[in-house]
């Protein structure tokens, strides 16, 4: 594995230390009552836990480079970006614009199947994540008038 590898197996797990403290410090609550933190103190778990074992992979591996890449790609620059921009971007926009611009971009970065394919994806995508965490979770999300016309439905 090269400096590379492991320099973005670090961030990822530091991204997850950091998440997990934020989810932690709202109510987690119990498994009969959860709270609003129970749901990402779960994913931040088990984010920690599929991090800490990429950081040992990344470590445990060769350290010669196997193909020749860049660092200045787009892709990884772009995901970096749209990654940083998202929470800036979510309540201005609220959840359902920010979300589908922000999964459109991640899945044209990532070339994606074809335009149309990515649009759908990212639409239902959006939609389906927001009915689960709004209605079958109570996960109160930043929302406008799209998100309480679909509430009403």
């Amino acid at each position: 594995m090269r400096m590379k590898e492991r320099v973005i197996s670090l961030s990822i797990l530091v991204f997850a230390m950091v998440y997990l403290a934020g989810s932690i410090s709202l109510s987690v609550g119990t498994l009969d009552k959860p709270g609003p933190g129970f749901v990402p103190a779960g994913v931040a778990i088990g984010l920690l836990v599929v991090a800490g074992i990429n950081v040992y992979k990344a470590f445990r591996a060769s350290a010669e480079p196997t193909e020749q890449d860049s660092w200045l790609k787009v892709a990884p620059i772009g995901i970096a970006i749209i990654l940083f921009v998202y929470p800036i971007m979510l309540r201005p926009l609220n959840f359902i614009i920010a979300t589908f611009v922000v999964l459109f971009a991640l899945l044209r970065l990532l070339k994606f199947k074809s335009l149309v394919v990515s649009l759908l994806t990212a639409l239902f995508t959006t939609f389906f994540s927001f009915y689960l965490f709004s209605n079958v979770l109570g996960v109160v999300l930043p929302s406008g008038f799209i998100e309480d016309i679909i509430l009403r439905l």
